[in-house]
């Protein structure tokens, strides 16, 4: 055998391995960018349920029913002769103050006397509600009712702690982990439509959105039906409305994982549906 008829034997091997070589690395990246696009998803969609919830409208009425659930707030007001104290501050006006409320909220004495029961209720729940929203958790002081002897491992206490993290700095910082995570997110899905042939781009980033969502919504689902189960069980109220409190908070998790899930439906059934149609053709152009 010559030295040339070795080469042109040699050239055949030589380009099959390079093509396996290349389609090898080609769905190795692809994989590797799908999982990791599946994770960053997963942070996105967690950073966006907690910019929505740590919003200033959502968190103020999350606020406001954690505080009313907490605190005997009823109960303090509806003897306001003996729960309300007026003092002075320095510049000779008089405030007011609910003894035994565990959140410092300032009264005019003109509300302290002259509101209604209702009316200085929500006056109270909303100073309250403003209070916890730009201190968080420091905004409990101690001696209060609702606030001695509150235990991080039951119900109030969880409640109290969580609600100490819904205020105005957290919610700018998810937004910065949003904005990252969405760019990151945008990045990984254009590497992986380009590592990508045909329609197998849609399926694939139909595929991967809802791998990230799926589990989120399962994990909420299930998180919402045992706080339904718990409020409906518990004998007592307080701690049934802060079960129900959290199960209304759940449902919004379960409507971006719903939105986010229902995307990738769409781009999964699109792509398979295009590349079944495409084979199809080619089947009957033949």
């Amino acid at each position: 055998m010559t030295e040339a008829e070795v080469q042109d034997q040699g050239k055949p091997a030589t380009s099959l391995t390079v093509t396996l070589g290349t389609g090898f690395w080609r769905v190795f990246f692809k994989w590797a960018v799908g999982l990791l696009l599946v994770s960053t998803l997963g942070v996105l969609l967690l950073s966006v349920d907690a910019t929505q919830l740590t919003a200033k409208g959502t968190a103020h009425k999350a606020l406001r029913r954690t505080v009313a659930s907490l605190t005997e707030i009823d109960a303090l007001i509806a003897d306001r002769s003996e729960m309300v104290t007026t003092s002075t501050d320095g510049g000779g006006s008089a405030a007011s103050l609910l003894t035994g409320f565990p959140i410092d909220v300032p009264l005019s004495a003109q509300e302290a006397q002259n509101l209604s029961t209702a009316e200085l209720r929500d006056v109270v729940l909303d100073r309250s509600a403003d209070r916890l929203y730009a201190d968080g958790f420091s905004a409990f002081r101690e001696g209060g009712q609702g606030s001695a002897d509150v235990q991080i491992l039951s119900p109030p206490g969880a409640v109290r702690y969580t609600a100490g993290l819904l205020t105005a700095d957290n919610h700018e910082v998810m937004r910065i982990v949003m904005v990252v995570a969405a760019g990151l997110a945008g990045i990984l899905a254009l590497a992986l439509v380009l590592l990508s042939r045909g329609y197998g781009r849609l399926t694939s980033l139909g595929a991967v959105v809802l791998a990230a969502s799926l589990p989120l919504l399962l994990l909420s689902v299930a998180v919402r039906f045992i706080l339904r189960l718990a409020s409906e069980e518990e004998s007592d109220y307080l701690t049934a409305q802060l079960y129900a409190l959290g199960r209304d908070v759940a449902w919004l998790p379960i409507r971006n994982a719903i939105a986010f899930a229902c995307m990738g439906a769409v781009f999964l059934t699109m792509g398979l549906a295009f590349s079944l149609l495409s084979k199809k053709r080619q089947i009957s152009l033949r």
